[in-house]
């Protein structure tokens, strides 16, 4: 299935991040999880969740009278898939340029954690 990588609005983007960290949840469950300033009647929170199920970022899965929401993507597989997305159209300057600001934005912990993914990656691909 074909999914749509990008968020329309805060809304969208809060629902997500609830069912990243929180894991699959019913309407009520995500809703109950929202910042308080960001916690929306429950019809429109169903409605957001339905049009990200239909866009195909989640995927829902009735339990007894309720529908459980569960996102396709993990959060670390949508910003790879976004960045991907937005460096496409770019040249070869700009995305290493980008890259390096990027990466030069990291604290130290990250570039460590990132040192040990590409060492990782390095080694899958010697094999």
């Amino acid at each position: 299935m074909k999914h749509d990588a990008s968020f329309k609005g805060d809304l969208q983007a809060e629902l997500m991040r609830v069912l990243w960290t929180v894991g699959p949840g019913t309407v009520e469950a995500v809703r109950s999880r929202l910042p308080e300033a960001q916690r929306s009647a429950y019809t429109t929170v169903q409605t957001v969740l339905n049009r990200l199920a239909e866009r195909g970022l989640l995927e829902r899965e009735r339990q007894g009278k309720s529908l459980v929401y569960r996102p396709v993507l993990s959060e670390a597989e949508y910003v790879s898939s976004s960045i991907r997305r937005t460096l496409s159209s770019a040249s070869s300057s700009a995305k290493a340029a980008a890259l390096a600001e990027i990466i030069g934005s990291l604290e130290t912990a990250e570039l460590d954690d990132l040192r040990q993914r590409s060492k990782a990656i390095e080694d899958r691909r010697d094999r």
